[in-house]
């Protein structure tokens, strides 16, 4: 309950092969959940939501097909066929990876699978620099970089499928995100829907909101004592206890004895 069954299941599904025995820690669960959920698909997503609302308003200035077409479609006869976009690539070779993992119960390799996905599309975020062209690029800069943004989009709603089988909850964020539904969750969703074009020209997203937010130091530890508790209990003992309170304790005796002294002598003349 601490952590939800998505941070819990994904852990264990990637840091462990399905039928083995595997390490886990606390720091180390965090750690992988906020590099994964956290920072990779979270921010792909919540960043390129960003900008689609700043400069587009919400809405999608072109499919996600047309987004793709500059690279992916197919030359005129006599032509050499046009490069397959990046994003297009990447979605279909790591869809099959984490199809064929599953179906032969390696859920640790789907998951590094699907997780490529969100690393190919920060990649893309990062190479492209679309904040560039929208903020001082010419009309085809940003009729381009807007391409872009609904790529990345595309890219996040066929990882919300194909990680779904692990982390349903995420998954259906991302679609509600993505102005989808609950897709994810309520079963309308199959992994058909992994194909790439399903997005469409003038389809509005929704406000930009963390699908999972960052397990940071206000979120406490479960299992084992937090960093900072260790580190703020002393070396030579727990909850404030050690040489300190030892030599504390002495000096209180001390002083405890020097009082009683002088009562009595009183009370022996």
């Amino acid at each position: 309950d601490a952590y939800g069954p998505d941070a819990v299941r994904l852990f264990f599904m990637k840091e462990v092969a399905f039928g083995q025995d595997g390490n886990f820690s606390e720091q180390s669960f965090r750690d992988t959940v906020n590099a994964t959920l956290a920072n990779s698909v979270g921010n792909m997503l919540n960043r390129t939501l960003g900008l689609l609302r700043k400069n587009f308003d919400a809405g999608l200035p072109c499919s996600a097909a047309e987004a793709a077409g500059a690279t992916a479609a197919a030359g005129e006869a006599g032509e050499q066929p046009q490069q397959q976009h990046p994003l297009v690539a990447v979605c279909e070779q790591q869809v099959a990876a984490a199809a064929a993992a599953y179906g032969k119960l390696a859920p640790h390799q789907a998951v590094e699978a699907v997780l490529a996905i969100s690393a190919a599309g920060n990649l893309y975020l990062e190479q492209t620099a679309p904040w560039s062209a929208l903020k001082k690029g010419s009309d085809e800069e940003k009729a381009a970089a807007g391409r872009v943004l609904v790529a990345v989009l595309e890219t996040a709603r066929i990882l919300a499928v194909a990680l779904s089988p692990v982390t349903p909850r995420l998954s259906s964020r991302i679609y509600q995100q993505l102005g989808l539904g609950e897709g994810a969750m309520d079963g309308s969703v199959s992994w058909g829907d992994t194909a790439w074009g399903q997005l469409q020209a003038g389809h509005r997203t929704a406000d930009p909101q963390p699908v999972f937010a960052r397990l940071d130091d206000s979120v406490p530890f479960v299992t084992e004592p937090s960093p900072g508790a260790a580190a703020a209990v002393p070396a030579g003992g727990k909850g404030g206890g050690g040489k300190g309170a030892a030599a504390g304790g002495a000096k209180k005796q001390q002083k405890q004895q020097k009082q009683k002294a002088p009562a009595a002598a009183a009370a022996a003349s």
